[in-house]
C-alpha cells in the first residue's frame, strides 16, 4: 500500500509536467492537430523501431495493444517512467537552424485483478505543437511588413486500461482515454521598421477534455515450448471530442521579441464557443516471432483515416497516414551467472510512414532508424532501457523545410512482486 500511495504521489506531480512541456519547435505542427507522437509508448519498443502490435510481455506496459496486458504476470506490479532528450536541425535551400527539448515520455502502471483479468494505467503525449514563423512582405505603400505565426500546446492521453482472456493464449482489451490539451495559435501582423504604427494580432485558444476508446486482439501461437508466434490486431473507431475555443482580434502597440503590449482596441470577440474535434478511425496489424528469454523479431502496419479529420467543422486537407515498423531483441544468456553484458538485452529497429501532411504537392513522409540495450538491475527484475534514434521528416525541395532529428530515451521498468502472502515474521 505504501508503495501505491508513492505511485500516485509520483502520477500526481508528473501530470502537470507532461501536459506543460512544448518538446522541440516544428513549423509542421502548425496542421491539422500537431506532430504526432509517432513513437512506441516506452524505451524498449522505441529501440526496436516502434513496434507493439503483436508484443505482450510480463515485464513492461504496452498501451499500443491494450489485449497485451494479459500477459502480466498474476502476482507483480509493474510501473515504468520514461525521459526524453531530443536535438533537431531545420534545412531549408537558404539556411539551418537548431533546436532541442527535454521532457517526460511516458508514465504507466499495470496489475493483476483475477486469474482472467489484467488492468493498466498511463499517460502518455499524443501530438505536440510549437512552432514560429515569420514571413516578411512589402506592402502596397512600399513599406516592410511581416506577419509571424506561432502556436504551442499540444494533447495527451490518459488512458485506463483492460484485458481479459478468452482462452488460452487468445486475450482481447481495452483502453478508456481521457484526451485533454490546451492549444494556442496566434497570427501577427507588424512593421518591423516603425514603432509608431498599429499591428494587428489574431489569437485562437482551444481547450479539448473528452474520452475516447482504442481496442486490441493478441493471439499467441505456441510451435514448442520456447517457440512462439504472436498475432496481434488494433483499432481506434472515430470519435467526436468535444473542445471549446476562444477567438480574438484586437490592435496594439508593441509586443515584439516579449516586449510589453498596449491594447488600442478589439476588433473582434468570440468566447466560449463550443465544438468537436473528429479524430478519425485507426487500425493496426502486428506479427512476432519469439524464441524464449533468447529473441524476439516483430513488424508492424498502421493506418489511419485523417482525411475524416475536421476541427470546429473545419476540414484541414489532410491526407490518410500509414507508416510500416520492424525491429528485433537478444540476450545472449538470460540466466548467465559469470557474465553481466550476457544478461543485457541488445536491440534494434527501423520506421517509415507517410504523415497526414501534403504541401504544395510534396508528402511529408518520415523515418528512423533506433538502438538499445535493457541493462538489469542485480538480484531484480527491474531494468533500465536506453533507446536512441536517429530520424528524418519532410523535404527541401519546393521551398520546404527538412528536419533531421534524435531522439534519446531513459527508461525504467520497475517489477515488484506484491501479491504473495507472508510465511515467516
Amino acid at each position: 500500500m505504501k508503495k501505491f500511495i508513492l505511485f500516485l504521489f509520483v502520477f500526481g506531480i508528473s501530470l502537470p509536467e507532461l501536459f506543460a512541456q512544448t518538446g522541440v519547435d516544428s513549423p509542421y505542427s502548425r496542421f491539422g492537430i500537431g506532430n504526432l507522437e509517432t513513437r512506441a509508448p516506452n524505451a524498449r519498443l522505441q529501440a526496436m523501431g516502434g513496434i507493439g502490435n503483436a508484443i505482450g510481455t510480463p515485464r513492461f506496459v504496452n498501451p499500443v495493444n491494450p489485449a497485451s496486458y494479459d500477459r502480466f504476470d498474476s502476482l507483480s506490479f509493474l510501473f515504468n517512467v520514461g525521459f526524453n532528450a531530443s536535438a533537431v536541425t531545420y534545412v531549408t535551400t537558404k539556411q539551418t537552424e537548431n533546436g532541442n527539448g527535454v521532457g517526460i515520455n511516458y508514465f504507466s502502471a499495470g496489475f493483476p485483478v483475477l486469474k482472467w483479468w489484467r488492468m493498466a494505467v498511463g499517460l502518455l503525449p499524443t501530438s505536440n505543437i510549437a512552432y514560429n514563423v515569420v514571413v516578411p512582405g512589402v506592402s502596397p505603400q512600399g513599406i516592410a511588413v511581416n506577419k509571424s505565426y506561432e502556436g504551442s500546446g499540444g494533447l495527451n492521453t490518459l488512458y485506463f486500461g483492460n484485458s481479459f482472456r478468452l482462452a488460452n493464449q487468445f486475450s482481447v482489451g481495452v483502453n478508456l482515454n481521457y484526451n485533454f490539451g490546451r492549444t494556442i495559435t496566434s497570427s501577427f501582423l507588424y512593421f518591423p521598421d516603425s514603432v509608431n504604427m498599429a499591428t494587428t494580432k489574431v489569437e485562437n485558444t482551444s481547450l479539448i477534455n473528452d474520452i475516447s476508446f482504442n481496442y486490441g486482439l493478441l493471439y499467441t501461437a505456441p510451435i514448442n515450448s520456447n517457440n512462439f508466434l504472436h498475432f496481434g490486431l488494433t483499432y481506434s473507431q472515430q470519435m467526436k471530442l468535444g473542445a471549446t475555443r476562444e477567438y480574438l482580434i484586437k490592435s496594439q502597440f508593441g509586443g515584439l521579441q516579449g516586449n510589453v503590449a498596449t491594447v488600442v482596441d478589439t476588433i473582434l470577440y468570440r468566447p466560449k464557443e463550443n465544438g468537436v474535434l473528429v479524430m478519425p478511425q485507426k487500425a493496426g496489424i502486428g506479427l512476432a516471432y519469439e524464441k524464449k528469454e533468447k529473441l524476439l523479431i516483430g513488424f508492424d502496419f498502421n493506418w489511419q483515416n485523417w482525411e475524416k479529420f475536421e476541427f470546429f467543422n473545419q476540414r484541414d486537407s489532410l491526407n490518410n497516414s500509414w507508416n510500416m515498423a520492424a525491429g528485433a531483441q537478444y540476450i545472449p544468456n538470460y540466466s548467465s551467472i559469470s557474465g553481466y553484458w550476457k544478461r543485457v538485452t541488445y536491440r534494434a529497429g527501423a520506421r517509415y510512414g507517410q504523415t497526414y501532411l501534403k504541401i504544395n504537392g510534396e508528402p511529408i513522409n518520415e523515418f528512423g532508424i533506433s538502438f538499445g540495450i535493457g541493462l538489469p538491475l542485480p538480484r531484480s527484475l527491474t531494468t533500465v532501457d536506453l533507446s536512441l534514434e536517429a530520424g528524418r521528416r519532410g523535404t527541401t525541395a519546393k521551398n520546404l523545410i527538412r528536419e533531421s532529428f534524435v531522439n534519446f530515451t531513459v527508461g525504467v521498468s520497475i517489477y515488484e512482486r506484491w501479491f504473495v502472502k507472508t510465511k515467516y515474521n
